[in-house]
């Protein structure tokens, strides 16, 4: 398409340059390496501007029109996210205590701390002293999510096609979803999860800690200290190596991949994937946190990263880099469930004890029903906080009611902006949902086509690359018919 002499191809080679330039960046920022905020700037500067053409100019294809808008709004606000990153490493910090005695407790290394900190007491005074500290970050959150919303309301004077851009509408159609089903599934999962993993934290929790769970207990911590008791059968397992092993079993191409695990003190405490050039530099960062999630977290990225280094290189820009979330989170959910299939625990992690991998199990299925309560409460204040317009109070009322309703735990609500993800993107937490689903539905599709022991077969990887090798144009009727009783059916006892 040429559109008063501009090409539209050109524009997606200049936009893909800035866009692998600002990757590269915001990678060095987030490994807690030498990095610049002023070359990042810059960066944004151009890509806005080059946003800014493609919207004046073209409104056709649809989706790149949405994708670029979305991307314009990203950008217009990237100084704030810079602000909010930085501020929040400086901020939310604790003055009581110190991790391992020496290294001051952040926002960066809060989830390694509580992997480690034996006494209740002192993980209560860390999550308090952090709950007050959002009182530093939340204006800049709520300051850039009213500009993210006022910058789309003036892309929507340009628009041609009647479409009402927003935030909540712009993922909602790179989704391929309407909020009507997006709202029932989302609610109707929790709404499922949420009486039999009650029950659940009641046991574990007596089990594992001797009471009952308390408000400091988060989602993240019961991640670790649930497999505490399995740290000796996990502990001489390199992940890294594990996960490479199983990708070379079914002929992926592992040296597209990069992956640092190094402790900085300034590197992101969550483990990440940064697809910074599609699909030839994919960079996985990730910091230890105990031995079984290790293994867990790292097959996640690399599950990312698979995904991310099969997409066929020759797809036109918006099919390679504008992946919907709940398509870009299947692969890497798919990868992190072999580390809880107990095939895969007994012969490739060589779990042999009948207990402890009925131990295992349970755990891990209790942990899932946590991360469907919690992610449907943190996907529908998601959706209330564009829907609603809300304040930071509002928010922080709304989301307390949820995670109350769906968990039975009365946490601060002020919780949500301690997150990873919730105070940074736009939407972006139902896609783990749906992309849970799905994977569970891939699983199925993989064990009826190569066995229950799908991960040792060629033809495997070669059934999943020409999924991946479509980038955007996945064909999710393949596999998936977004059937979450599916999903559940495993997990609820």
């Amino acid at each position: 398409m040429v559109v008063f002499g501009m090409n539209i191809d050109y524009w997606c080679k200049i936009d893909e340059c800035l866009l692998i330039a600002e990757t590269d960046e915001i990678y060095k920022k987030y490994a807690g390496l030498k990095y610049s905020n002023k070359i990042i700037s810059n960066i944004v500067e151009l890509r806005l501007k080059n946003a800014n053409l493609f919207l004046e100019l073209f409104h056709d294809p649809l989706d790149l029109y949405v994708s670029v808008a979305t991307n314009f709004v990203e950008s217009s606000t990237r100084k704030l996210e810079l602000k909010l990153h930085d501020l929040r490493s400086r901020k939310i910090k604790s003055k009581k205590h110190r991790f391992a005695d020496s290294n001051e407790i952040s926002w960066n290394n809060w989830r390694q701390y509580n992997s480690q900190e034996r006494e209740d007491k002192k993980r209560k005074e860390v999550y308090d002293e952090f709950i007050f500290a959002t009182r530093y970050i939340s204006p800049i959150i709520i300051k850039r999510f009213k500009e993210i919303k006022n910058a789309y309301s003036k892309i929507n004077l340009k628009d041609r096609k009647g479409i009402d851009l927003d935030p909540l509408n712009c993922y909602l159609y790179n989704e391929r979803i309407s909020y009507k089903t997006l709202n029932e599934f989302v609610t109707n999962i929790g709404d499922k999860a949420s009486k039999p993993f009650k029950k659940s934290l009641k046991d574990i929790s007596m089990e594992i800690l001797g009471r009952n769970c308390q408000y400091y207990d988060d989602f993240y911590f019961f991640r670790n200290k649930v497999y505490n008791e399995f740290e000796n059968v996990f502990h001489n397992i390199n992940p890294i190596k594990e996960v490479k092993r199983v990708l070379k079993t079914m002929s992926f191409k592992l040296e597209r991949i990069s992956f640092d695990s190094e402790d900085r003190k300034n590197k992101y405490p969550s483990p990440i994937c940064f697809f910074v050039q599609i699909p030839n530099d994919i960079r996985v960062l990730y910091k230890s946190e105990s031995p079984y999630f290790d293994i867990q977290g790292c097959f996640h990225e690399f599950g990312h990263a698979m995904h991310a280094s099969s997409i066929d290189p020759n797809l036109e820009y918006r099919k390679k880099y504008f992946i919907a979330m709940g398509i870009s989170e299947i692969f890497s959910i798919l990868l992190e469930r072999l580390t809880k299939n107990e095939n895969f625990l007994k012969s490739c992690l060589g779990v042999k004890d009948p207990k402890i991998l009925e131990s295992i199990i349970n755990r891990n299925n209790f942990m899932e029903l946590f991360f469907v309560t919690f992610y449907s409460a943190n996907s529908i204040m998601k959706m209330a906080f564009w829907k609603k317009d809300l304040n930071v109070d509002e928010s922080n009322k709304i989301y307390s009611d949820l995670v109350y309703r769906f968990t039975g735990i009365r946490i601060p609500g002020e919780y949500w902006m301690l997150h990873h993800i919730l105070p940074d993107s736009i939407m972006y937490v139902p896609s783990y949902l749906l992309a849970a689903v799905r994977a569970k539905e891939l699983e199925v599709s993989l064990q009826n086509k190569f066995g229950e022991k799908w991960w040792l077969e060629k033809e495997a990887g070669s059934y999943l690359k020409n999924l991946m090798y479509m980038g955007s144009d996945l064909d999710l009727s393949s596999f998936s018919n977004l059937d979450k009783n599916l999903f559940l059916k495993e997990i609820v006892s």
